[in-house]
């Protein structure tokens, strides 16, 4: 094993003795966004609120990764609808993510649309993890000429039964590492398209299955069957949230007391808390997706 890898795992048992063991409660993962604005309906997530896009600056940015960095962060996820869009005078977000590897952070990703994924290969972008984001069986057919890249796939009312074909397509393409799905958060507006309890559990049923046989699934068994009954402690403070209008939250939502944590659909929330829990499943599947890809 390299011996930065050797340094990396070191760093993440130290990380985990210390919040399991220590109590202390500081980020392993960080969410930046540097672009903000939406116009999709779909609304699953609590930062796409806007239309109109607003770039964040490049010092900025920077400023956010030392934050995340001395909060001990070394995983670093950028996002933002129009990501490759983003500039700065003369930075590309090329720049963004080179940024951040000279800071030391061990694995960067970042996610596009399938739409957009044409035009990243033609900008030559670099990035440890690429997520590519898919709503139904048709936006694969926006993917040609696939390499080492990840799908993303937010499952609701509307594309729920599309799942074993989305399945099939992951397995039968050799360049596509994983996919990882969630589940509709139903932000006000959109709870038409939350599946019902009995839904939930049918999918997720149907996911641990699949995950069994060995269909390339991110979501590790441990972390489904903690987002089947939403009934785990939230262990959301391993990663921490910066958002585009400069807020910072130790948690993807600001209001707690909402009730959306409730209907949580987020399968990072149950990740975390089987990775504080020592599953070794979810620990093993965070470290084939971060250090082995």
């Amino acid at each position: 094993m390299p011996m930065n890898k050797l340094s990396q795992l070191i760093y993440l048992a130290w990380w985990f003795f210390r919040a399991r063991f220590l109590g202390r409660r500081k980020p392993l993962q960080s969410v930046v966004f540097i672009t903000s604005g939406c116009d999709s309906t779909c609304r699953h997530c609590s930062v796409c609120t806007t239309p109109a896009p607003h770039f964040k600056p490049f010092q900025e940015i920077q400023q956010d990764l030392d934050y995340c960095y001395k909060q001990g962060a070394r995983i670093l996820d950028v996002e933002g609808v129009e990501i490759l869009h983003w500039n700065d005078g003369s930075h590309t977000v090329d720049d963004v993510f080179q940024m951040a590897r000279s800071k030391g952070f061990y694995s960067i990703s970042t996610m596009i649309p399938a739409a957009h994924y044409t035009q990243w290969q033609k900008l030559g972008v670099k990035v440890d993890v690429l997520w590519i984001s898919i709503l139904h069986l048709s936006d694969t057919t926006l993917l040609e000429n696939l390499k080492n890249v990840s799908l993303y796939m937010v499952i609701n009312a509307q594309n729920y039964e599309e799942v074993p074909a989305v399945l099939e397509f992951l397995q039968n393409h050799k360049e596509i590492q994983q996919i990882a799905f969630n589940f509709h958060t139903p932000f006000q507006g959109t709870t038409s398209l939350a599946l019902s309890p009995k839904q939930r559990a049918e999918v997720i049923d149907m996911l641990m299955t699949y995950k069994r046989k060995g269909y390339k699934i991110m979501n590790s068994i441990s972390g489904l069957k903690n987002m089947l009954k939403l009934n785990f402690t939230p262990r959301c403070w391993i990663c921490n949230f910066i958002y585009c209008d400069g807020r910072r939250s130790p948690q993807c939502i600001d209001d707690k007391n909402s009730g959306i944590c409730e209907k949580c659909g987020f399968s990072m929330s149950g990740e975390m808390n089987a990775v504080f829990g020592f599953k070794p499943d979810t620990i093993l599947a965070g470290l084939g997706i971060r250090f082995y890809s």
